[in-house]
C-alpha cells in the first residue's frame, strides 16, 4: 500500500513540474527574390540571382527548406470544329512530380559552380523522389508536389494508333466500368489511381459557384478572389466555339530545391548565402487529333524550350472527363509554359497572386549561433551521378527479335565500391530502366516496380539488388534504335 502511495505521490509531484523550454531559435522569416526576366518568359529561360540580395540579412538561411514559386499555365484550345462542351478542371493535369516542368538547371553556390545545364539530370530527380520518399511524406506533401506515380499495374499501349486513352504508353483512364485485358493485350482497363490523385490536386475552378457552398470556395462572385488569395492558381473554363480557348489551368507550383538537386539536403544553416539559379522551363504546344470515335492521337508537337511534355490529358472513354467535352473528329491543341504559353501569350495576373518566378529562402534567428560562427566551413558530401553514353544495343524491334544481343560495360577498380548502376534507354518517347543496386557483403536479389515520368511518357522502373563484379553483362535488355545511356551513381564531394 505504501509503495502505491509513494508512486502516486511521485507522479503527482512530477506532474506539477513544467518541462524545460527548448528554444533553439527566436524567430523565423521567409524573404523572397524575384527573377531577372522582367516579364519576358517566351524563351523559357528563367534566372534568379541571389548573389547579393540576401547579404547582410539577419539570421541564418536554411537552403534545405528553400523553394521556388513558379506560375505555370496550361491551355487547351479548340480546332476548326466546335466541341460539345468546354473543358473542366479534370481534363488534364501535370505528370508525376512538379519538378518535371524544369528541364535543365545550372546552380552556383557561394561563387562555385555546382551543376551546369549539361550535367543536370531530370531523370535522376525522379529516381530519387520515388525511391527516397516515405509513404507518410507522400501522403502529406504529395498534393503540392503532384507526387502520385502512375499505377504500375495499369498500362495502356496503343502502338501509335489513336484510342480513347491516346496513342502513348500511359494509362489515362480515370473511370472504368469493367475489369478486363485491354486491346492490344498487355494492359488493363482499370483506372490509373496516381493519375486520378493528380487530377484532384488541380487548382479549384474560378468564376463558378460551388454546389456545396463551402466557406473556403464561396459563390461565383467570390471564387475568383478566393482562388487568388489561396495562391494556388485556378482553373478557368473556356468556350465551345471553333478556335476558342476550352480551358486554362493556372498553376502556382511550389518546387523545393531539395527536389532539384541533392546538395541542398546536406547544407546546414549559413549566413549570407550566395545563390544563382538559371533553368530552362518546359514550354511548347501540341495538336491532338480526334477521330470519329473520339480516339485521340498526338500530332505536330513543338517544343520551344525543354525536351519533355509535363502534361497528361484524361481519357475520352465513356465516363471519363474528355468524353463529354469532345465532339466527333474535333481536334484541339494544348500549350504549356511558365507564366504564359503559345496559345495565351499575354501575362494575366487575374488568377495568379504574382506573375514572376520567386525564390523563397527561410531565415532562422538562433538563440546561440556560436557553434555555426566558430566553424563556418563544412565539407559537404552528397549523392550524385555521372552519365556516360555507350552505343551498343540489345536487339532491334519491339517483337520481331528475341532481344538477346548482349553488351558488357567494364568499370574501373576505383568504382567497385559504388552504390548503384543504372541503365536506361528511350524508344518512341518511352523510357525503360534497369537499376542495379549492389553490396559487397552479401548477394541478394529482389524486384520492386514503380513508375515515373522522365519525359514524354511514363516508364516502368525495375530495381534489382544483386552482387556485381568487375563487369556487367545484361543479356535481355529491351531493344532500342537509340543509344543507351548509363548513369553511374557515385559519391561526390563539394565544399
Amino acid at each position: 500500500m505504501s509503495e502505491t502511495q509513494l508512486s502516486d505521490q511521485y507522479l503527482y509531484q512530477s506532474s506539477l513540474k513544467s518541462d524545460p523550454e527548448i528554444k533553439v531559435s527566436s524567430s523565423k522569416r521567409v524573404p523572397h527574390v524575384i527573377d531577372l526576366n522582367q516579364g519576358s518568359y517566351q524563351n523559357g529561360v528563367i534566372t534568379i540571382d541571389v548573389t547579393a540580395q540576401l547579404n547582410g540579412s539577419e539570421g541564418f538561411a536554411s537552403l534545405r527548406d528553400a523553394y521556388i514559386m513558379l506560375p505555370y499555365k496550361v491551355s487547351m484550345k479548340n480546332g476548326g470544329t466546335a466541341q460539345t462542351a468546354a473543358a473542366n478542371r479534370l481534363c488534364a493535369t501535370l505528370k508525376c512530380g512538379n519538378w518535371n516542368v524544369i528541364d535543365s538547371l545550372s546552380l552556383e553556390l557561394n561563387g562555385k559552380t555546382i551543376v551546369s545545364m549539361a550535367d543536370y539530370k531530370l531523370f535522376w530527380n525522379n529516381v530519387r523522389a520515388q525511391t527516397g520518399y516515405s509513404p507518410q511524406y507522400v501522403e502529406k506533401h504529395g498534393a503540392e508536389s503532384f507526387l502520385y506515380p502512375d499505377a504500375a499495374q495499369s498500362v495502356s499501349y496503343s502502338s501509335g494508333s489513336a484510342s480513347t486513352s491516346g496513342d502513348g504508353y500511359s494509362n489515362t483512364m480515370v473511370f472504368s466500368s469493367s475489369f478486363a485485358v485491354s486491346a492490344p493485350p498487355g494492359g488493363a482497363t482499370i483506372p490509373n489511381d496516381g493519375f486520378v490523385k493528380r487530377l484532384l490536386s488541380n487548382p479549384p475552378t474560378a468564376g463558378a459557384d460551388f454546389s456545396s457552398s463551402w466557406p473556403s470556395v464561396g459563390g461565383a462572385a467570390a471564387s475568383t478572389t478566393i482562388s487568388n488569395q489561396t495562391s494556388r492558381g485556378a482553373f478557368v473554363a473556356g468556350g465551345t466555339a471553333a478556335n476558342a480557348i476550352m480551358g486554362t489551368w493556372n498553376y502556382m507550383l511550389k518546387i523545393k530545391l531539395t527536389d532539384l538537386y541533392p546538395i541542398f539536403r546536406e547544407l546546414d544553416l549559413m549566413a549570407n548565402p550566395q545563390i544563382r539559379l538559371r533553368f530552362h522551363v518546359n514550354q511548347g504546344t501540341s495538336v491532338v487529333a480526334v477521330d470519329a470515335s473520339k480516339g485521340m492521337s498526338l500530332t505536330s508537337p513543338t517544343l520551344s524550350s525543354g525536351d519533355s511534355y509535363p502534361v497528361m490529358i484524361a481519357a475520352s472513354a465513356t465516363g471519363n472527363p474528355m468524353n463529354g467535352v469532345l465532339a466527333a473528329s474535333a481536334g484541339f491543341s494544348v500549350a504549356w509554359g511558365a507564366v504564359v504559353n503559345a496559345l495565351e501569350p499575354t501575362i494575366d495576373g487575374t488568377y495568379m497572386p504574382f506573375t514572376t518566378a520567386r525564390l523563397y529562402v527561410p531565415f532562422v534567428h538562433l538563440e546561440n549561433p556560436q557553434a555555426i560562427i566558430s566553424k563556418p566551413v563544412k565539407k559537404v558530401r552528397y549523392n550524385d551521378c555521372y552519365a556516360q553514353w555507350f552505343y551498343q544495343r540489345a536487339g532491334i524491334g519491339k517483337s520481331s527479335t528475341q532481344l538477346n544481343a548482349s553488351f558488357v560495360y567494364s568499370y574501373r577498380q576505383v568504382l567497385k565500391t559504388r552504390n548503384m548502376l543504372c541503365f536506361y534507354h528511350s524508344r518512341n518517347r518511352q523510357t525503360t530502366v534497369l537499376l542495379l543496386l549492389f553490396s559487397s557483403s552479401r548477394a541478394r536479389s529482389t524486384a520492386l516496380h514503380t513508375r515515373f515520368s522522365p519525359g514524354l511518357r511514363f516508364a516502368t522502373l525495375t530495381f534489382v539488388l544483386a552482387r556485381l563484379r568487375c563487369s556487367i553483362s545484361v543479356m535481355t535488355m529491351i531493344s532500342t534504335t537509340l543509344p543507351t545511356k548509363l548513369l553511374r551513381f557515385q559519391r561526390l564531394t563539394e565544399i
